[in-house]
């Protein structure tokens, strides 16, 4: 086994083993260099191996830090808010930008819309307490939700909203899952460093009455996320 691999793997024990704690900063290269009884440049290749993996976290600030419990996004239907809340967390957003936009072709496919119809655009900086753990960019359909502008979405939950004020009940969705790298543009909304690894997810809601209510992409941090599946033959 190659040095480099062999302090990743002790780093990834030290981790594992709680010596290094979630969420708190990493040695420095020297410091680890020797604790681990290699060279820097083999301590800077395991932290980049280990980033990869999102057992560590580059901060734009040169800072690296332990990567905190991960949470597992499971395949039950639940909304942010919903997720959070049932793990004691307070949800919050800030909404980045909400206005009218017209359907593109793959948005109008996407909500069984007529190409150029008039759709919202939501997209939400997703807060666990003060922590971002997702950016999430929805299109919905304006005939059935024009109203929604009278609302605060920086604090209420979408689909609550779609349920109490709009009579529309989301009951199923279609959604995929994909392993990405954030640039340097969405790094920076997460303030992590750019290439940091995260979840994308491609999301089609339908309501009870199985018309198309969303069309939502979001991306979760992957260093904070895993998906939890149930499969049974």
């Amino acid at each position: 086994m190659l040095a480099r691999d062999l302090a990743a793997e002790q780093l990834r024990r030290r981790i594992e083993n709680g010596e290094l704690k979630a969420d708190s900063a990493l040695p420095s290269e020297r410091e680890l260099a020797e604790m681990l009884g290699v060279s820097r440049m083999t301590v800077r290749v395991a932290i980049e191996q280990l980033a990869g993996e999102g057992l560590l976290v580059r901060r734009p600030n040169r800072r690296t830090l332990v990567a905190g419990d991960k949470i597992s996004r499971s395949a039950s239907f639940m909304s942010f808010s919903e997720e959070m809340q049932a793990r004691g967390w307070r949800p919050h957003s800030v909404v980045r930008q909400m206005t009218t936009a017209v359907a593109d072709v793959a948005v109008a496919a996407q909500l069984n819309l007529e190409v150029g119809a008039k759709v919202i655009y939501l997209e939400r900086l997703r807060f666990a307490d003060d922590e971002p753990l997702a950016l999430e960019r929805v299109h919905l359909p304006y005939a059935r939700f024009a109203g929604l502008f009278s609302f605060d979405l920086a604090q209420r939950s979408l689909y609550a909203l779609m349920e109490q004020e709009f009579g529309v009940r989301p009951v199923l969705a279609e959604e995929s899952v994909e392993a990405v790298l954030l640039s340097t543009e969405e790094a920076e909304i997460f303030g992590v460093a750019p290439g940091a690894p995260a979840l994308l997810t491609r999301r089609i809601t339908h309501d009870s009455e199985g018309r198309v209510v969303e069309a939502a992409t979001s991306l979760y941090r992957g260093d904070r996320y895993r998906m939890a599946l149930v499969r049974r033959r």
